[in-house]
């Protein structure tokens, strides 16, 4: 099994949280919930199988992504085949991360998956081409980094009150608030939703939610034993009732069932 991340370039930090490798043996689980954390990924599989990504609620239903796919932010969860995904290289960006990289504004993939071919045309195939003549996981990395800079189609940069609002959101989403955020950056808050949907993918207020639901994750994850009503206190939330509420709705699962269900990973939960 191999399993790696890389820190991007300074040149792309601001925007690529990592790129990962992960090459092993298929897992003991037909598929995985991935839980949302308002952050968008690019997946290529090096294995010649299409990745289907399935409703978590109904696996009957599913969108196909060929061999290379784009997720956009999301607020709620998905499911993928593990089997079909046993060596796959990876581009996870930080909110809004895809902005500087694709013609189309981030709001049009949000809560959506897609072949990448369809945004990127025919770089997608021959970027997967270019991976898998990479010999090693470093080499890969490198192949990432020159076609993100090869497919920037403006500058790397967000607007400046929507790198303000991201950094307040994700610094302090228990306490952070749109009315809090609006306070301090002087644009309208129609033109404020407009730019952050079109910039992060999601509205202020459900960004806020998700990267809150993923506070409270960090916060549970893997321990064992969890006082709720406090993480829920903590957590920003009204009462335990909202908590669950929340929890629910970004997992599909209850709080207590998330934590029998943790791996290493935080937001890969098994499914049968």
């Amino acid at each position: 099994m191999m399993h790696r991340l890389h820190v991007p370039s300074p040149a792309l930090a601001s925007f690529i949280r990592c790129f990962w490798y992960w090459e092993g043996a298929p897992q003991p689980h037909v598929r995985e919930r991935l839980l949302p954390n308002g952050e968008a990924s690019i997946v290529f599989n090096l294995r010649d199988e299409e990745m289907r990504l399935y409703d978590a609620g109904d696996p009957r239903r599913f969108v196909s992504c060929g061999l290379a796919g784009l997720t956009g932010a999301r607020t709620h969860c998905f499911a993928i085949d593990t089997a079909s995904e046993d060596r796959v290289v990876g581009i996870q960006f930080w909110p809004g991360g895809t902005f500087p990289f694709f013609r189309e504004p981030a709001g049009e993939v949000a809560n959506r998956s897609m072949p990448l071919e369809d945004p990127w045309r025919g770089a997608a195939g021959e970027i997967r081409e270019q991976l898998l003549a990479a010999s090693s996981a470093d080499a890969k990395f490198a192949v990432l980094e020159r076609a993100l800079i090869e497919q920037l189609v403006r500058g790397l940069e967000l607007h400046p009150a929507i790198e303000y609002a991201r950094g307040h959101i994700c610094r302090a989403p228990q306490v952070a608030t749109v009315s809090g955020v609006m306070e301090s950056i002087g644009l309208s808050q129609r033109r404020f939703i407009e730019l952050f949907r079109e910039q992060v993918g999601l509205t202020p207020k459900a960004f806020c939610r998700v990267r809150r639901f993923q506070r409270v994750l960090q916060a549970v994850h893997r321990r064992k034993s969890v006082d709720w009503a406090q993480v829920a206190l903590d957590g920003g939330y009204y009462d335990q009732a909202h908590f669950i509420h929340d929890f629910l709705g970004f997992s599909g699962l209850t709080p207590a069932a998330y934590l029998a269900l943790a791996t290493e990973h935080l937001n890969h939960v098994p499914m049968a």
